[in-house]
């Protein structure tokens, strides 16, 4: 499905290539370090997938702060008589793009109800987090708002460390990441906001957001791409990330 055009900036890209993420990442070894400024370390809370998911934090490098996100009790992961949870895995097909670098992570996390990922963007100019549950809590609330209004409504709720969090554009319901017998719709937005770490001050981001509750399966995924203004891709390097994004073990149906 082809999705209407969200904003988009991209000018100035290549100045940032090697200077520090506006979320308080350094580059890696290899690169310059010049520009990371004083050595600190920072942390960022990031708002769970929702209000009964665990979530993971990053940590910090010795040379510059690194998102992290505050605990919430971790959701039951027994099934009931008429839930059965899904075996679920995430592959990434487009290392072109972004790899996986859970280092990002103080608690990355790959169990049977709960995935938690970060990604670094090639150009090291943005990252990503990406977050997968299921839950008993999800599949029981399902029919409450249903999948879509729930989708739509999720991937437009400001995070708790967002002292400024505006959708720039949509939800737009897109189409292009496969599961197992065809697509996983969802809505996506684009954003800007202003982001708190704990010593830090704050760092504005801008950035794209999906969303996607399937209730029959209790499971709901996240993905979020943050970037330093100036630097977010177009919308056809997102849409290409999310249709290398493959989600295998259930087919979510239409929303």
């Amino acid at each position: 499905m082809r999705t209407h055009p969200l904003r988009h900036n991209h000018a100035g890209r290549g100045s940032h290539r090697t200077r520090c993420l506006a979320l308080g990442l350094c580059l890696t070894a290899g690169l310059a370090l010049s520009a990371c400024g004083p050595a600190h370390k920072g942390q960022l809370t990031v708002e769970p997938v929702s209000a009964s998911a665990e979530a993971s934090s990053t940590r910090g490098s010795s040379t510059k702060p690194s998102p992290s996100k505050s605990s919430t009790p971790t959701p039951s992961a027994t099934p009931s008589a008429s839930w059965t949870m899904p075996s679920v895995t995430i592959t990434n097909e487009r290392t072109d793009i972004w790899q996986q670098k859970d280092d990002l992570l103080s608690l990355p996390m790959e169990t049977s109800f709960l995935i938690n990922r970060g990604y670094l963007f090639n150009d090291q100019t943005c990252q990503g987090v990406l977050r997968y549950q299921s839950s008993q809590d999800t599949y029981n609330s399902r029919n409450t708002t249903g999948d879509n209004a729930a989708s739509s409504a999720k991937v437009q709720e400001q995070p708790s460390n967002y002292p400024a969090y505006t959708v720039t554009s949509g939800p737009t319901a897109v189409d292009v990441m496969p599961d197992d017998s065809g697509t996983l719709a969802g809505y996506e937005v684009a954003y800007t906001g202003t982001v708190t770490f704990s010593n830090s001050g704050d760092s504005e981001v801008s950035g794209y957001r999906f969303f996607r509750q399937v209730g029959e399966q209790g499971a709901t995924l996240d993905i979020l791409m943050q970037c330093l203004p100036g630097n977010l891709p177009d919308l056809q390097t997102w849409h290409d990330l999310l249709s290398g994004t493959r989600i295998s073990g259930f087919d979510a149906g239409a929303m």
